[in-house]
């Protein structure tokens, strides 16, 4: 942990019976936005492993545009540090709060949309969190991300950071103007919904011929039929739906195997 972390709580969760997750929030850095705002974290680990001794895989998560601290994200973190790595949430806002409110969000997400080297920041900044943890093997990092937690996902791959691998779940798909085009070391998987309006075709083609210039290890799966959110279980509504949003059971489940198989392949050995 970093010499500014400050442990905020620690707690043990049995959430199968072969696996008992420890947990536990902190604070890294500064926000981009305000200096004075500090960055925190959520982070989860399967409990027996450490305790064996062993240094995790480390699993970057990053969050949908709402903020880190929903139910949702704590359970993609268990997920996650149940297949044995450690996983940590990163923020990307700042602040200690949901925010629900798009009025209190636009600021936030305008200092990434409108600059992305903002979003390379944050992601590196995690990136070094993750890397300093004591229970994490610092050579086998990799992320996985929802909506704007996928977009930046995509973005600690094009940071050119020693990233094994990163996961997209519908996350916001282009091709963005960086300052620095270092190579991508990262293999790359997208999971994406078909009928996703948040990413035009002009925009997916953008991201597949930049994808190919790069030449990096990248696949696309494109679930038909599908919205954006697909993985999200509170998206069921018709409102949901007009919005773009839309859960999908079959889908959210043929994209967590393919995330399982991937994290394996990528920290695999070499």
């Amino acid at each position: 942990m970093s010499k500014d972390a400050t442990l905020k709580r620690a707690r043990v969760i049995s959430t199968a019976a072969e696996c008992t997750i420890s947990t536990k929030t902190f604070t890294y850095g500064k926000s981009p936005s305000n200096s004075e705002e500090q960055l925190h974290a959520y982070a989860a680990w399967p409990a027996d492993a450490v305790n064996e001794g062993k240094r995790l895989p480390g699993v970057l998560v990053g969050h949908t545009a709402i903020g880190w601290q929903e139910e949702f994200i704590y359970e993609r973190c268990k997920a996650v540090a149940s297949l044995g790595y450690y996983a940590l949430a990163f923020d990307m806002f700042g602040g200690g709060e949901l925010l629900l409110d798009p009025v209190k969000r636009k600021p936030k997400m305008d200092l990434i949309n409108n600059d992305r080297n903002n979003l390379v920041h944050l992601v590196t900044q995690a990136y070094k969190e993750i890397t300093s943890q004591p229970e994490v093997d610092a050579d086998k990092i990799g992320g996985v991300g929802y909506c704007l937690g996928g977009k930046a996902m995509l973005d600690l791959a094009r940071s050119g950071l020693p990233v094994r691998g990163v996961v997209s779940f519908h996350g916001i798909l282009d091709s963005p103007q960086l300052d620095q085009h270092p190579p991508v070391k990262a293999k790359v998987l997208v999971l994406h919904g078909h009928q996703d309006p948040f990413s035009p075709k002009e925009n997916i083609d953008a991201f597949v011929e930049e994808m190919e210039r790069k030449e990096v290890d990248w696949q696309m799966h494109s679930y038909g039929g599908t919205l954006h959110g697909f993985t999200r279980p509170d998206k069921t509504t018709e409102k949901d739906r007009q919005a773009g949003f839309q859960t999908s059971p079959l889908n959210e489940k043929r994209s967590w195997a393919s995330t399982v198989a991937f994290l394996s392949e990528v920290f695999a050995d070499e």
